[in-house]
């Protein structure tokens, strides 16, 4: 009996020990899937957005517009990247592409349309994920009667009074959407999404300055850095701020000796 009581003890060990690591492989592991309207059997390739750009990490064959992504931890780069939010970037080509957040355990379930995969698109599994779609959306919602003000501004280029009108719009349109990623930032000083929202930009203009608005840029790191202090996003903010001290420190050294 003492045996058999023996043998029941290691065999609960042993199921325990498989079940423990069945729950961390599902915790590190990343599942990005959806539905895309518009397409069948296109090729959907998946990335991860690095300091220094993209590595392609998968890429799928589109089921009747269906597709799932897979990410385990199964490299030391893998583990690294599931222990903190990281933006992935699906792309149906090089100019029609959706970026969100997700880490180990994550499942992220992205609804949208092929004709532009970031216009319009519902996202759900993942708080960072869900936020970064409210940024797109906000994006969304200014960039669509900016893109009217500029077609107007077009057809009445000589008209003084209208460019007056249009400008005094345009600035309107963007002190509206600065002050909501300002809010965001605040209401969200310790998520991923915050450091995009800082550097958020349309049309080859950013809505904040590094230099401008660096408090900040260095709130944003500060709070990140004791959350997530091995993200490599957030270790490159740092590295940005030292840079954007050093600069400003030998401004005032040329300034003090002119």
């Amino acid at each position: 009996m003492k045996i058999l009581k023996n043998i029941r003890i290691f065999v609960i060990l042993i199921l325990s020990a498989i079940l423990i690591v069945s729950c961390q492989n599902r915790k590190s592991l990343i599942t990005i899937e959806g539905d895309i309207a518009g397409v069948k059997d296109d090729k959907l390739v998946l990335a991860v957005v690095t300091n220094d750009g993209l590595d392609i990490l998968d890429s799928v064959t589109l089921k009747n517009g269906h597709f799932r992504f897979e990410l385990k931890a199964d490299n030391d780069a893998a583990k690294a990247r599931a222990a903190s939010p990281m933006m992935y970037q699906i792309m149906l080509s090089p100019y029609n592409t959706l970026t969100t957040i997700a880490m180990g355990g994550d499942h992220i379930i992205i609804k949208t349309d092929a004709e532009n995969l970031v216009d319009d698109y519902t996202v759900s599994g993942g708080e960072e994920a869900v936020l970064m779609g409210q940024l797109d959306s906000a994006l969304n919602s200014f960039v669509q009667p900016v893109d009217a003000l500029y077609r107007t501004y077009r057809n009445n280029i000589e008209e003084d009074s209208v460019r007056a009108k249009i400008e005094k719009q345009y600035i309107q349109l963007l002190d509206h959407h600065k002050q909501y990623l300002v809010n965001f930032i605040q209401e969200h000083p310790d998520r991923l999404a915050s450091y995009v929202a800082f550097y958020q930009g349309y049309n080859r203009r950013s809505f904040f300055s590094e230099q401008e608005d660096k408090a900040l840029l260095r709130k944003i790191t500060q709070t990140l850095k004791k959350r997530y202090p091995e993200n490599p996003y957030v270790q490159n903010m740092q590295r940005r701020l030292e840079m954007l001290d050093l600069m400003e420190q030998e401004r005032n050294i040329q300034h003090d000796t002119h």
